[in-house]
């Protein structure tokens, strides 16, 4: 039996762990979506150790190109004969502006929403007809997560005024919005949210109000070591499950790598 896995963002920071991670996983396929396959981080994964009959496939994906999603998809149909899918893991995304709320530019929230909320959906829409396709391999249910922060929770708002990401906090609660509705539309495949914490990568390396903030020890202590991150993530995949009988499951939820709740 073999477990496909498609990841999009699979080439640097949670998106490499998790790739790494299911690549040590004995008859998997991974299907790693990337910007630019022949950028060294790109040609690096192929390079990773994988379990037997473990295989990966390399293809390009641009999350603010509104056909990369299907193009991406026409390919592994038509070149790799794969008819399904079983784990789809929305994990590209960024954050390319920080300031004070009342001075962010209109064209910043546009393009956050651009690449984190649609292109979600985009890869929601255009991974659909494999994730509802039937394996005779497949002993649960099809699932779908997108990759979201804490800073999309409107609750934790008080506690995170230091994050000066307005464009990035909105475009991430609209995706939990998004995820959420899917949820409720789409009942056989289990579709959730998960967050891999406050970790360093290459996403919050490149703002210096960050690697000033982890210099503090108040807030260096929360940051959390990407290894035990996407262990974690890849556990939260592992056990999401719908509900049942004695077990609230967790589709349509909104987990941290943990496997915690957070609110909304």
């Amino acid at each position: 039996m073999t477990t496909t896995y498609l990841i999009t963002g699979a080439n640097r920071g949670i998106g490499y762990g998790l790739a790494r991670l299911i690549l040590a996983r004995p008859n998997t396929t991974l299907i790693a979506l990337v910007r630019d396959p022949e950028h060294e981080t790109s040609i690096s994964l192929h390079e990773l150790p994988k379990a037997e009959n473990a295989s990966i496939i390399v293809l390009p994906y641009e999350a603010m190109d509104p056909d990369s999603a299907v193009k991406a998809i026409m390919t592994v149909q038509r070149q790799y004969d794969i008819n399904h899918l079983d784990v789809v893991i929305a994990n590209a995304g960024g954050m390319s502006w920080r300031g004070p709320t009342v001075s962010v530019p209109a064209s910043e929230i546009h393009d956050s929403i651009t690449l984190n909320t649609i292109s979600p959906l985009l890869l929601f829409r255009a991974s659909l007809p494999l994730l509802q396709a039937p394996s005779p391999h497949r002993t649960e249910p099809a699932k779908f997560f997108a990759i979201s922060s804490g800073t999309a929770s409107l609750a934790l708002i008080p506690s995170t005024g230091h994050a000066r990401t307005v464009a990035y906090g909105l475009s991430k609660t609209a995706l939990n919005h998004l995820i959420r509705k899917l949820s409720t539309e789409y009942t056989d495949i289990v579709i959730e949210l998960l967050t891999p914490g406050p970790v360093q990568t290459d996403l919050t390396r490149a703002f210096p109000e960050f690697r000033d903030l982890a210099k503090r020890p108040e807030f260096a202590s929360r940051l959390v070591n990407i290894d035990i991150s996407v262990a974690g993530l890849l556990r939260c995949v592992d056990n999401a499950r719908f509900k049942s009988e004695g077990d609230e499951g967790t589709h349509g939820g909104f987990r941290d790598y943990s496997g915690a709740t957070v609110p909304w």
